[in-house]
């Protein structure tokens, strides 16, 4: 009968964690969080997995127990879900935008947004867009939609004037459709300060959270998180 080697059985024993992500897996950043998480559940004795999918998605999945958990939300996140935990040990920052497409006189504040005519894009899931969007201005005003490129598409199309979305995804975006000849989209303003994105996991793993939080806060010590990306504008 064959026998297994060392190294199979080592991970027969591991248990694995599966982490939902919108982040590309091929953009540097999605390879700094996989490397970073890696790391870390190794320390823990666990093996990663990963699965990428629409925040929206990824937020569901979570609630229903499907995925162990998620690489990075908003602080936000975690006051919309507290049934989740949240790992303390945030991993980097994160800024976000209103863009648009050329204009003679375009917003510059959300004040000037509410007073300016057009539909608003929002992707689903991203809670920062959601609530501040939904605060500012009328339903018939916003289109929620679950994949970033399709708002240059609707854009291309006359169908919305404005973008609120992750500075790094619209730049994933632009990259990625940049090919179709769809217009260019501009930052017009940001939405406050850059915001810490922390971990979170199923509440099944609350045992796991604390030691989680301190494996990569030791590695922060070691200075194995950096260099800590800011998903801003232009990153990818």
């Amino acid at each position: 009968m064959p026998t297994s080697t060392p190294a199979e059985r080592v991970a027969a024993q591991e248990a694995t964690l599966t982490l939902a992500t919108g982040t590309d897996g091929q953009s540097s950043d999605g390879r700094w969080l996989r490397r970073v998480f890696s790391e870390a559940l190794r320390r823990l004795g666990w093996r990663l997995a990963v699965q990428e999918m629409p925040a929206r998605r990824a937020e569901l999945a979570l609630q229903r127990g499907e995925v162990d958990g998620e690489m990075v939300r908003t602080a936000d996140y975690g006051e919309m879900h507290p049934e989740l935990l949240r790992v303390d040990a945030p991993l980097m920052h994160a800024s976000f935008g209103i863009y648009g497409a050329s204009t003679s006189s375009p917003p510059q504040t959300l004040d000037e947004l509410r007073r300016s005519e057009g539909v608003v894009i929002y992707r689903r899931g991203v809670v920062v867009c959601e609530q501040r969007l939904r605060e500012l201005l009328p339903p018939q005003r916003l289109v929620e939609i679950s994949a970033a490129y399709n708002a240059v598409r609707m854009l291309a199309r006359g169908r919305a004037r404005f973008v609120c979305d992750m500075d790094s995804t619209v730049s994933l975006s632009l990259a990625h459709l940049g090919e179709t000849g769809s217009p260019p989209l501009h930052r017009l303003f940001e939405l406050g300060a850059p915001m810490p994105l922390y971990p979170y996991l199923h509440a099944r793993h609350a045992a796991l959270a604390p030691r989680l939080a301190a494996t990569l806060q030791a590695m922060r010590a070691e200075g194995g998180l950096t260099p800590t990306p800011n998903l801003g504008p232009g990153r990818r």
